[in-house]
């Protein structure tokens, strides 16, 4: 891009953007940068509360019911509080409650949410193959010896949906550049450093055995703005001019219009994009690959409980 532009937040410019033309939200689920951080054990928490207490009575105790017959009477969690296993955890709050309300769910493809949709309804492989880990986890978490083996098993087919991928690129079988299906590309990677990761927690090994995965470079995206950009542009500054004084600030903070090549409309879109790029890094922060392997929090489902463990 060559504009530059400095704004804390492009939330509120991209939403006001994506009601004149709706483009795609960039953001994956808050789950991966929340469940894949530092204070995953914090967050999963609250996300198990917010869950449970979003639920009726009865499908309160259908959702705990399912838990039980998860995790057992015990109700926890090897090293449930940490990394793709509290990842695991929190989508797996999600599903009970979804099937405790009623709702229909397939055990297989992409976890419903979790990813960005694609329009055309293509996700990478690697999407696949993390989801399959994701539901298998909750059932084999507390037994270490197979926890090893699947992790290392899936850790390998990670590496083998990449080498699919290049074969997918070169042959030009697949937009690769595309907006969605390039965040869907950045997920990939993240999970697998988070699974390399585990990988040596579970060993209790260190960082000299942590294998970094390699970000696959990004190009110039294709965006998918369903609408005339240069036609809206107007109606997109008209909306920002009424909007409050945060939101107009922040478009002051982007160079003059005149030195732009693009519409204000992709350039939005695009900073969006680019600011979702980067949720790999913010979710690690400072913290040294030694501190997150030394992370081994068990996650105990009895202590927040809302509905009856016991019975």
């Amino acid at each position: 891009m060559e504009s530059i532009c400095v704004v804390d937040n492009i939330g509120p410019l991209a939403s006001l953007a994506r009601d004149i033309c709706p483009f795609p939200n960039y953001n994956p689920n808050p789950l991966f940068v929340n469940m894949l951080s530092p204070n995953s054990s914090l967050h999963l928490r609250k996300h198990y509360m917010e869950v449970q207490s979003s639920l009726t009575p009865q499908q309160l105790e259908d959702f705990t019911q399912g838990l039980r017959r998860t995790f057992g009477k015990e109700g926890k969690v090897t090293l449930g509080g940490v990394g793709v296993v509290a990842l695991s955890l929190a989508v797996l709050f999600d599903t009970l409650a979804k099937q405790a309300k009623g709702e229909c769910l397939s055990d297989s493809g992409p976890i419903p949410g979790l990813f960005i949709k694609n329009q055309r309804g293509y996700y990478p492989p690697h999407i696949y193959t993390i989801s399959e880990y994701l539901r298998l986890v909750p059932h084999i978490a507390n037994n270490p010896t197979r926890m090893r083996e699947e992790t290392e098993r899936y850790v390998e087919q990670l590496k083998l949906d990449d080498q699919s991928l290049a074969k997918l690129g070169e042959n030009h079988t697949v937009a690769l550049e595309e907006d969605t299906t390039t965040i869907n590309l950045m997920l990939g990677p993240f999970f697998g450093g988070h699974l390399n990761l585990h990988l040596v927690r579970i060993k209790n090994g260190t960082s000299n055995e942590f294998i970094r995965a390699d970000l696959r470079p990004i190009g110039n995206p294709i965006m998918n703005l369903n609408c005339n950009p240069e036609t809206a542009d107007k109606d997109f500054l008209a909306v920002v001019q009424k909007s409050d004084s945060y939101t107009q600030e922040a478009l002051q903070r982007c160079t003059n219009k005149g030195d732009m090549s693009e519409t204000w409309l992709r350039f939005v879109a695009k900073l969006e994009f680019v600011d979702v790029l980067s949720l790999p890094y913010i979710a690690i922060g400072n913290n040294t690959v030694d501190s997150m392997i030394a992370q081994r929090e068990d996650f105990d489902l009895k202590i927040d409980a809302l509905g009856k463990w016991d019975k």
